[in-house]
């Protein structure tokens, strides 16, 4: 039986060998344990972003042992100002700007930093991101997930979930996930530069839990595929009252070969 007991492991932590062809599952961890969900909203062609890029590295290189979840949204609103991103899309815009309505803002900004979908700040001021990762991992994880990905075709994968502890409302949000990229930007504000990325979001998709278990098929680049590139779920609230989307549980997993 292949299973997965949430709050859950980080891409850092050991992975049980598979076959080509078998289901890829994390190992259980404890599920009173936190998690800090890190959501990065940057762009190719934002010259203050690539320092918050740093932070986002430097966070998951720090994160060993513990379950920190780092994902970095490119947003597409830059890519008309010189240098179209590849990384970009219209969804990932469209998520900040859910985030966006959540905490009351009049617009959006690069590069913006959301911690477990409560706490948003500059992406790039690392003593604030420490601090509110700390903060998440103190927080018991409420929700339970449970989380198996197999390969259905070159391009698209499929996540098994089970879910228990999730608040009504709640949302699953799963993201296929690249783990390093490097672009030469020839335009725009970055022109000249050599970008590295990290656990890039190359897909990304949502579904409202009504249902204690499930399955999901989400879009993935036919060349990313085991270790270079994971999926990562994770159970949100609907918007709250003093501002963000609480995270509740999360879990990542490889992807399949």
């Amino acid at each position: 039986m292949l299973v997965l007991l949430a709050a859950c492991e980080p891409r850092s932590s050991p992975v049980p060998e598979a076959r080509a062809d078998e289901p890829r599952v994390a190992p259980a961890t404890p599920g009173a344990d936190g998690v800090a969900v890190v959501e990065l909203f940057t762009s190719e062609g934002c010259s203050s972003c690539p320092p918050a890029d740093d932070v986002l590295a430097a966070i998951a290189g720090t994160s060993t042992g513990k379950a920190v979840f780092p994902l970095a949204f490119h947003v597409d609103y830059w890519d008309e100002l010189g240098w179209p991103d590849r990384f970009a899309s219209p969804a990932n815009t469209a998520r900040q700007r859910a985030y966006g309505r959540s905490f009351g803002a009049r617009g959006m900004y690069t590069p913006q930093m959301v911690v477990d979908g409560t706490e948003e700040f500059t992406g790039s001021d690392r003593s604030h991101a420490d601090a509110a990762v700390a903060g998440a991992l103190a927080r018991p994880a409420a929700a339970r997930l449970s989380v198996v990905v197999r390969r259905r075709e070159p391009e698209s994968v499929v996540v098994d979930w089970s879910c228990s502890g999730a608040a009504p409302g709640s949302t699953l949000n799963v993201a296929v996930v690249q783990d390093e990229a490097t672009t030469s930007v020839r335009a725009g504000e970055n022109a000249g530069r050599v970008l590295h990325h990290l656990d890039v979001v190359r897909s990304f998709a949502s579904l409202r839990l009504g249902a204690a278990a499930g399955s999901m098929t989400l879009a993935s680049p036919s060349d990313l595929r085991g270790a270079a590139g994971q999926v990562v779920a994770f159970v949100q609230r609907p918007p709250s009252p003093s501002g963000g989307m609480p995270i509740d549980g999360a879990a990542a997993v490889p992807l399949p070969e």
